[in-house]
């Protein structure tokens, strides 16, 4: 027994040698930088923005209610505000509104790159209209916030890139490379006529940019668990997107005489063994390189379980699952989203439908959604049926790329201190369709923990909006082409 117990102690001081070791060479990845200088903006962008937000360019699944007009009308507000861009860089339309830009750089034979954003939002529903402080249209500011529909999703992005071009026009500034911008018009209806027939344009004339920059990540102050410092988060790759239609049968009767089983009780007991048998942790390559990333600059207990992972993955899983965000990071996602059945107050409906999203983790394939779902509900009276194809996105950037540590530099000057990682973005974004011309597709905007987008009241700190031209700005400015 003392042997053994001799042993164990053995055992143990070299277990606790292992952590000790691994958590003191677990090495910071930032990028030391001085913070980059707030350009002399005035509010003449903030303008912009207000003015942006009133053309209600709504993206809906049904492409016949999508107003052209409104999208014509805010291409030709761009045009008399950006006279400068619209001027020197040429124009392309794709299937009549969506928008490339291209700027000539110095070096025809460096790769360009790529800064999207899209110009369609989505609607503000009409029961929570009585919930916005403004009028979700209006551009109003209050509180030194510019409100109203794509403010951050994603006009904001789209106006900053923009006002950071025409700035550096005006100071008869010229790229290092190409530059394009590309402005989608359908991002938030799949970016099928827009994005896609795009980057399909890029890939028939050849053209492999450096990188491609989208939106998807931001700044954080406290999304990140277990970190005490700012945090801006780069998606270096993004959830896959499935959506399946959920249908059950049985025949209805009257309210006075329920039968045991009905269509909305059992599509109700299979949409809460969804909720209760969520997909299981996936610690991938993308999630290992976020961990790698913000590791280093926890606090020390926390440091040493992102340091060693192989003994503490159970505790980091538990941790992440506490959080909407956390939890997506870590497994597939799934969200009923749509629930229907009956008719009348005193009808027991003959058939109940749900409809419910999920959000994959690389890798995962429809074939395996369906399977899941198939197992957890055990009920061959449900019909699965997949809507549409889905996508199962492939592309992965190279974190050890010099676009990736270009990318972070420029970030680390928004704020000084601030902790740049790469991270698995949760939502599709028109930049996967550029996944097929370069592996580095970043997904980033620079603004901070964004409030209300796809929701209430979605709003931008005019000072927030202004340090995110800087970024383009810096990030145009001292690109060199490789």
């Amino acid at each position: 027994m003392k042997k053994f117990f001799k042993y164990l102690g053995i055992i143990l001081l070299l277990l606790i040698g292992i952590v000790l070791f691994r958590t003191f060479t677990f090495r910071s990845k930032q990028i030391a930088t001085s913070e980059a200088k707030n350009l002399n903006l005035n509010n003449s962008c903030v303008l912009h923005l207000q003015k942006a937000i009133r053309f209600k360019t709504i993206s809906y699944d049904d492409a016949a209610l999508m107003d052209s007009s409104a999208f014509i009308g805010f291409q030709q507000f761009l045009v008399q505000t950006y006279p400068l861009t619209f001027a020197q860089l040429s124009l392309e339309r794709v299937n009549k509104l969506g928008l490339i830009l291209h700027w000539k750089g110095k070096s025809a034979k460096a790769k360009p790159i790529i800064l999207m954003a899209h110009q369609d939002v989505v609607p503000a529903e009409e029961a929570t209209l009585n919930k916005w402080d403004v009028a979700p249209f209006s551009g109003a500011i209050k509180n030194n916030m510019i409100y109203g529909r794509g403010a951050i999703d994603d006009k904001g992005s789209l106006i900053a890139i923009l006002e950071s071009v025409e700035l550096l026009l005006k100071q008869g500034f010229i790229p290092e490379t190409d530059i394009y911008l590309v402005f989608g018009h359908d991002e938030e209806a799949s970016g099928l006529k827009g994005a896609k027939q795009m980057a399909q344009l890029f890939k028939d004339r050849k053209i492999s940019p450096a990188f491609v920059l989208d939106e998807g990540g931001i700044i954080t102050e406290y999304k990140v668990p277990g970190l005490t410092k700012t945090a801006s988060v780069v998606g270096i790759a993004e959830k896959g997107y499935q959506t399946l239609n959920l249908k059950i049968n049985i025949p209805g009767s009257h309210s006075s005489m329920p039968e045991k089983e009905t269509a909305i009780d059992e599509m109700a007991k299979a949409v809460v063994k969804l909720k209760e048998n969520p997909f299981p942790v996936e610690f991938g390559t993308t999630v290992q390189n976020f961990l790698d990333y913000v590791g280093p600059e926890m606090p020390f207990v926390t440091k040493m379980a992102m340091a060693n992972r192989w003994l503490f993955n159970p505790i980091i899983a538990n941790t992440y699952s506490k959080t909407a965000a956390g939890n997506a990071t870590i497994r597939t996602s799934m969200a009923t989203t749509l629930f229907n059945a009956g008719v009348k107050e005193n009808i027991i409906p003959g058939e109940a439908q749900a409809t419910v999203n999920f959000r994959t983790q690389p890798g995962t394939t429809q074939k395996e959604v369906i399977a899941y779902v198939k197992k957890v509900i055990a009920d061959d009276r449900i019909q699965i049926t997949p809507k549409g194809e889905g996508n199962e996105p492939k592309q992965v950037a190279n974190v050890d790329d010099d676009s990736f540590q270009y990318l972070q530099k420029t970030i680390s000057t928004i704020k000084k201190g601030m902790i740049v990682a790469p991270y698995l973005a949760l939502g599709a974004s028109d930049g996967r369709y550029f996944g097929e011309l370069t592996s580095q597709v970043f997904r980033f905007i620079p603004f901070p923990d964004p409030e209300g987008f796809h929701g209430v009241n979605e709003r931008i700190k005019i000072e927030d909006f202004k340090k995110g031209i800087g970024f383009y700005y810096e990030l145009i400015k001292n690109y060199e082409a490789k």
